[in-house]
């Protein structure tokens, strides 16, 4: 089975956190959230809006078709997920795309969730949320706890089937210095507090199990200049 892990996202959160002088309360907040994260999916229906909420898994994806099913949907809100397994994701995903849906950002969509996220039809950060942000990292392996090179085509074709581009050279290599299960790439909210401090609201990370890597911003770019959400 390939899996996204909320710990691992946890550590290179807090680490950009420590590297750019984020507030203790504000890396306190977080700490909480992303241990929030790790509880069971919950997937609430309230006029034409889904939110799904915590693991990213098989019954998300049983519980959005049966929604689809038998109700309108106009909006579906990740809010709070750190993450679950690859091919749920990548089902729930294609679920979404198929339904011509709005997805949003709440809170943090990391990993597991960021794949499901790519299936809306526009996607964008909540305006509810301002400290919002996507995380996206390789599905891992778990005998091995490796990237499980077998998916990164499945990975990269998705992204680019979801945003009409194919990655940028930077994405990618990113995404191929990743050897363990530290690294990911971060795409904040421009309201999130970070992106305010920093100029810069993408984060490349790098790193393995014994070697947390740096971690770079890209001040020229954005999660809507790549395409990542569509406004």
């Amino acid at each position: 089975m390939l899996m996204f892990t909320t710990v691992q996202s946890l550590i290179f959160l807090m680490q950009i956190f420590h590297r750019h002088e984020i507030s203790v309360a504000t890396t306190f907040f977080l700490f909480l959230l992303f241990f929030a994260n790790s509880a069971d999916a919950e997937v609430r229906y309230d006029a034409h809006v889904i939110t799904v909420s915590g693991k990213i898994d098989s019954l998300v994806y049983d519980d959005l078709s049966k929604i689809f099913a038998n109700e309108s949907v106009s909006t579906i809100v990740f809010k709070n997920s750190g993450g679950g397994s690859f091919f749920p994701a990548l089902n729930i995903g294609k679920l979404i795309s198929e339904k011509n849906v709005k997805t949003v950002v709440e809170g943090v969509c990391a990993s597991a969730c960021a794949i499901a996220f790519l299936g809306g039809d526009s996607r964008e950060f909540s305006s509810e949320q301002a400290d919002s942000a996507l995380m996206f990292h390789p599905g891992f392996a778990q005998a091995s706890q490796v990237p499980a090179q077998e998916t990164k085509a499945i990975f990269f074709k998705w992204i680019e089937s979801r945003t009409k581009h194919p990655p940028s050279p930077e994405f990618v290599a990113a995404m191929n210095k990743i050897s363990n299960r530290r690294g990911g790439v971060y795409f904040l909210s421009p309201s999130h507090g970070i992106a305010l401090k920093k100029g810069s609201s993408v984060f490349f990370c790098e790193g393995s199990e014994g070697n947390i890597g740096k971690c770079t911003t890209q001040s020229d770019s954005s999660a809507e200049k790549m395409h990542i959400t569509s406004n």
